[in-house]
């Protein structure tokens, strides 16, 4: 990159003159000045520019104005006027309609004089559908011209608009005007109710049906009618009818309500667009496009200005640029001619050898600049440079300050080259390095006590590739077992012996990615098949130097320690061993008084038979019955003395699927001598169904046995008649069985209960102390927790957990 940078001022250098310092370019006008001066000459036609266009546009929008407030004004005009021509027909309607309602109060009308009557009516104005008199009860009395579904004679009114209309007449003695409804004919209409009254007293109405869009169709001219559209709106401002089903989009609009109200019905008059109101926006466009040309013309002008004045400031920067990476660049840049002679020296050169250019411009080597110690190193460097020999990856030279101090630097060398392509020179950037040096030493001092606290471990230590498992590092202890040539060999051909292999990682190293680092990939004990020593081994994935994935493996010989755990275990063995012959011992007694009995049984049998034998009185059938029953207890007696034997034999653990009931059958078989001398009930509460358990079934039944012994003696001092132990189960979880056993005695003292289960430690004048430890052991043995609790009726429970087959 610094190569590159400095091949960017060639040319600036071969315009320099050698042995001189580089002087500064004269001062140019400011661009920020000229900027201003240009910007305030085309401020003034631009806001010209500006101000005729927003002139013309007013004249036009005021223009606009006015004819819109004229086209508003004639639109209100024009809405007055229908208004007024459709008043003047209802006006003359309701005069007709009163004629008639006047020769009916005098009685002189029958129906069809009121039919012909009406029928001139209905005659002068076409929007009247329908007359009809309805008498002071609501009823249809007379309808002309014809009668239809909805009026017909003897019907009241219905109920809504028309009885609202209907009481209004007759209450302000004057016509009244319902609100629009539909019909039954689906057309909107509207009625006018005219009271009839004979004597003062109201004699009906007569009722008049109106179609509102007959009467814009029959009284608006049809030039009115061509220019504009009139709706009829009613009171919840829907359109009840109109004289064009043409709509009238963007013409000017009036609204003028009836005036007296006429059923809650206004007018709205829309005038319609001429083709003639395209002239305003021509003149608009023409305005605008003018506008357009004048801006456009302006533009081009300014833009043929600013590219001038750009390209003169790209190359103002451009100057100030390249002047300003040779003075302000941090990298010190030299330039020497073909005979070694310093042409051309930048600021930070200057400001790094601490001399100025004016003391180093001219100079042949040895340079000011040069340490006399290092006097030969660096005149073969400056012949190898002119000889074109300079190394890409440059020089790392120590050079001399003008103090005296000396610092590092790796000085980086090309050819200069003139805007001819002939080489003037070389150039040289001088970068100081004397902080990465240092830092380069500290690292490697840190990383020799690194290695001297590897190799001064006992462990072997290596560190593999991940993706090809080629080590990278070895300790002295990892060398001196698999060889000094580890380095660089595969991982897994080399520590075939007490490595299990890549298939028993946790997961597969070559999968892992920098952001999954560290993890754990394997932890455990495997032994030398070569040596038969045994090793702890821990695998873990951890980020190298460089940033990729390794492997580091960290062995430690565990050999002396697995010796001492299986030693431990033996002697743990022996210690259960021996725990069960002292409870055979201690139980020695009661299991004489047990075979006793059967024994005595069989001889007294035997010697039965041998009598009745001897005085020929002996039947075979009583012979047979006596040995039977000889047979029984002799059975009895064998299956004591097998339990005892099974009991007490030495043996390798067996976890194998056994029933709990089983278990407990025995361990209370032996344990039931004990509980009868001393009036105890033993009760078994064990679910049905129940799964097999997955243990030892001798190491199980001594664990029952010790913690029923323990609470036959724990009711030693309890009345006879609440010695009672109970033996009870149940499933947990669904992977566990929890085995209680339960006694009445006095309980365990809450101070002893964390000292319960230790070593040599025991309540009994004559104990071990070691009874309960080995019933722990032998539970953790099976992954199970044996502990203590109070018993809610008295006394104390111990439990036991064991895993179920599954």
């Amino acid at each position: 990159m610094v190569v590159a940078r400095l091949r960017r001022l060639n040319s600036v250098m071969d315009s320099l003159p050698p042995a001189q310092p580089v002087a500064a370019p004269p001062s140019a006008p400011s661009g920020e000045s000229r900027a201003e001066r240009l910007g305030m000459a085309w401020a003034v036609p631009v806001l010209a520019l500006a101000l005729f266009v927003v002139a013309l546009f007013a004249l036009l929008r005021l223009v606009q104005h006015y004819d819109e407030d004229a086209h508003q004004a004639t639109a209100r005009r024009d809405a007055q006027w229908v208004e007024q021509t459709v008043r003047a027909q209802l006006v003359r309607n309701e005069g007709a309609l009163q004629q008639l309602a006047a020769a009916m109060a005098d009685g002189r009308l029958d129906v069809a004089v009121f039919r012909a009557r009406a029928a001139t009516v209905l005659a002068q104005a076409p929007e009247i559908e329908r007359i009809a008199w309805v008498d002071a009860g609501q009823t249809i009395r007379w309808v002309a011209p014809n009668e239809t579904v909805s009026w017909r004679n003897g019907e009241r009114l219905a109920q809504g608009p028309q009885r609202v209309a209907f009481q209004l007449a007759v209450d302000a003695e004057a016509p009244a005007y319902s609100e629009v409804f539909v019909a039954s004919g689906s057309v909107p209409v509207f009625e006018v109710h005219v009271p009839v009254r004979r004597g003062g007293k109201p004699a009906g109405n007569l009722v008049a049906v109106c179609v509102p869009s007959s009467l814009l169709v029959h009284h608006i001219p049809a030039w009115f009618t061509a220019e504009h559209r009139v709706d009829l709106v009613g009171a919840d401002g829907g359109v009840v009818a109109a004289n064009s089903t043409v709509p009238a989009e963007g013409g000017r609009t009036a609204a003028v309500a009836f005036d007296p109200p006429v059923g809650g019905l206004s007018l709205r008059v829309t005038a319609m667009v001429r083709k003639s109101e395209w002239a305003p926006a021509l003149l608009t466009g023409l305005v605008l496009a003018l506008a357009l040309l004048l801006g456009g013309s302006l533009w081009s002008l300014r833009h043929r200005v600013v590219q001038r004045r750009g390209a003169e400031q790209t190359l103002r920067r451009e100057m100030a640029f390249r002047r300003a990476m040779e003075e302000s660049v941090v990298t010190g840049l030299r330039a020497i001619d073909l005979e070694g002679r310093i042409t051309f020296v930048n600021a930070a050169f200057c400001r790094m050898v601490g001399f100025p250019a004016e003391t180093l411009l001219g100079c042949r080597p040895p340079f000011p600049y040069w340490p006399p110690e290092d006097h030969d190193k660096l005149m073969a460097a400056v012949r190898e440079t002119l000889a074109g020999r300079a190394p890409p990856k440059g020089y790392e030279l120590q050079v001399m300050r003008a103090n005296g101090e000396r610092f590092w630097v790796r000085l980086y060398v090309s050819p200069l080259i003139d805007a001819d392509g002939r080489q003037a020179g070389w150039m040289a950037a001088m970068n100081d390095i004397t902080e990465p040096v240092r830092a380069r030493a500290e690292l490697l001092a840190a990383h020799e006590r690194f290695v001297a606290v590897l190799d001064g471990l006992d462990a072997a230590v290596y560190v593999a590739d991940a993706r090809d498992d080629t080590i990278l590092y070895a300790n002295g202890v990892f060398r001196a077992r698999f060889g000094e040539d580890a380095v660089g060999r595969n991982c897994w051909a080399l520590t075939a012996c007490c490595h299990p292999g890549p298939q028993a990682l946790l997961r597969d190293p070559r999968s892992l990615s920098p952001q999954d680092l560290p993890r754990e990939l394997l932890d455990a004990e495997v032994d030398n098949r070569d040596t038969g020593r045994w090793y702890h081994l821990r695998d873990r994935a951890i980020r190298w130097v460089d940033g990729r994935v390794v492997r580091m493996v960290i062995a430690t010989d565990i050999t002396e320690r697995t010796q001492i755990a299986a030693m431990n275990q033996q002697h743990q063995e022996r210690l259960e061993r021996t725990s069960r012959l002292i409870a055979m011992g201690e139980m020695a007694s009661s299991l004489a008084h047990e075979l006793n009995q059967p024994l005595s049984a069989v001889a007294n049998y035997c010697m039965g038979c041998v009598t009745r034998l001897e005085s020929g009185s002996a039947g075979a059938t009583e012979l047979a019955a006596a040995m039977r029953k000889a047979a029984f207890q002799a059975e009895r007696a064998g299956k004591i003395i097998r339990r005892v034997r099974e009991f007490v034999r030495k043996s390798e653990p067996q976890r194998l699927p056994t029933a709990l009931g089983e278990m407990v059958e025995d361990a209370v078989a032996f344990a039931d001598l004990e509980a009868r001398k001393t009036g105890t009930r033993i009760q078994v509460d064990l679910p049905t169904g129940l799964p097999p358990v997955y243990a030892d079934r001798i190491m199980i039944e001594q664990v029952l046995l010790n913690l029923v012994q323990n609470g036959i003696e724990a009711m030693g001092r309890t009345p006879r008649e609440r010695r009672e132990l109970t033996i009870a189960a149940r499933p947990v979880d669904g992977a566990q069985v929890e085995v209680e056993v339960r006694d009445r005695g006095p309980g365990v003292d809450p101070a002893h209960t964390e000292r319960l289960f230790q070593p040599f430690f025991t309540t009994k004048p004559q104990g071990m102390g070691m009874g309960l430890n080995i019933c722990r052991s032998i539970v953790e043995f099976h992954d199970g927790r044996l502990w203590a609790r109070a018993n809610p009726e008295g006394g104390s429970s111990f439990l036991f957990t064991l895993p179920l087959h599954d």
